[in-house]
């Protein structure tokens, strides 16, 4: 079953060099590694890329992550068409939305491939959902 976004559109932060930003229909489902530079564990968590880039990701989650979350690294899995990305990024924003839910503005870190794989596989998503919606 498909939930729907954490967030409105209208609360939506465009960034004007980044190549495009993909609003997803239907949110993505990920797992999210907190791992923090002074600890041992990592933090678990899991949630939904609201929206999307080759360079970076708006989540939401239920539950807030920790309040030192920008010392953080995050390790994020989540599979867009029928291909898992394991990428690492750190959060630039975070804020609760007006659903109760908290979303996060997320810097990947990732090579040039990456980011085509990333745009390949959002372009297979797409012609899927519009195939299905037919």
């Amino acid at each position: 079953m498909q939930t729907k976004a954490f967030c409105n559109a209208s609360t939506m932060e465009y960034k004007r060099k980044e190549s495009f930003r993909h609003k997803l229909v239907y949110p993505i489902q990920l797992v999210c590694l907190v791992k923090h530079p002074d600890r041992d564990a990592a933090l678990e968590a899991h949630g939904e890329i609201i929206d999307i880039s080759p360079r970076g990701l708006r989540i939401g989650f239920e539950r807030a992550l920790p309040k030192d979350v920008d010392e953080c690294k995050l390790i994020l899995r989540f599979v867009i068409h029928e291909r898992t990305f394991d990428v690492s990024g750190e959060t630039v924003w975070d804020r609760p939305n007006s659903f109760g839910a908290y979303t996060y503005g997320v810097r990947l870190t990732i090579d040039d491939r990456m980011q085509e794989s990333i745009i390949e596989d959002l372009k297979l998503r797409r012609k899927q959902e519009v195939a299905n919606d037919k």
